[in-house]
């Protein structure tokens, strides 16, 4: 790749389909480090004509873009198409380590769509299949491919690439920005569910006057069950560290709060 070229932002043009939607928190918090310390990784495109494709570094002209610079420091690509450029995307992005959940999620999928386009022997059934506890076979290669390269088991690649999968696009698109999204046992979680069971879980979840915080929360209140609110919670808590005290630690408590202690007690019959 060369690397010493800078080419002007106004010459290149963003995928619609890109592996990464842009996220202006961490572009605005990436354009202060540029700011004060330069860019130190530049971004990677791959000629089009006369124009440039972006294939890597979508935050990075986001930053940018911020800052008001004109022109980006860039790499020329190998990708001789779209799927190798793909490709390039989605390794650089999964090799940085900047990726929640449901980014890598996203990634390891479009990662294993890319793969079986270059690969069709294997995605048309020419290679052997091995079971994955996910209800589909691996495609022998894909997950021992890329694990060693990414750093990551073969059943985290399964399991993740299962998760995108499951989930509806509407619930992937109102999963981006939420702290569900940052944890993997909640996604698989409602990845297992049928698309309507995702939409009624994801409306209680991210009902601010819900006191339903996680998928399980939300199956409950569904199926009838009672739901603590944010009162309850506390109490129970509260009540289980109490219980938890030495004896020594517990009168203590009790000292420092006897005349509402034996209130409590009076207006509760016991003395």
């Amino acid at each position: 790749m060369t690397t010493d070229l800078e080419i002007a932002l106004d010459l290149i043009d963003i995928p619609d389909d890109r592996a990464r939607a842009l996220n202006m928190d961490w572009a605005c918090g990436l354009a202060d480090m540029i700011r004060e310390q330069g860019l130190i990784h530049p971004i990677t495109v791959r000629p089009v004509g006369e124009r440039y494709e972006l294939v890597a570094g979508r935050h990075r002209i986001g930053a940018f873009e911020i800052l008001g610079r004109v022109a980006i420091p860039a790499r020329i690509s190998n990708a001789s198409n779209a799927d190798e450029a793909r490709l390039e995307e989605v390794m650089e992005n999964l090799g940085r380590g900047e990726l929640n959940a449901l980014d890598r999620a996203q990634h390891l999928y479009e990662l294993k769509q890319v793969w079986e386009r270059m690969h069709p022997n294997f995605a048309n059934g020419g290679g052997k299949t091995l079971p994955t506890g996910f209800g589909e076979p691996e495609i022998f290669g894909f997950a021992t491919s890329v694990a060693e390269k990414i750093g990551l088991s073969k059943r985290t690649i399964n399991l993740a690439v299962n998760i995108w999968s499951g989930l509806t696009p509407a619930s992937r698109s109102r999963l981006v920005g939420t702290d569900m999204a940052k944890k993997q046992t909640e996604l698989k979680a409602l990845a297992d569910l049928s698309p309507v069971r995702q939409e009624r879980v994801l409306n209680l979840v991210m009902d601010a006057d819900s006191p339903v915080s996680n998928v399980a929360g939300a199956l409950q209140a569904l199926e009838g069950g009672v739901v603590a609110d944010a009162f309850e919670r506390k109490f129970t808590a509260l009540s289980e560290n109490i219980k938890s005290l030495p004896d020594e630690s517990f009168s203590r408590l009790v000292l420092d709060n006897e005349e509402r202690v034996i209130a409590a007690l009076k207006a509760a019959g016991r003395i």
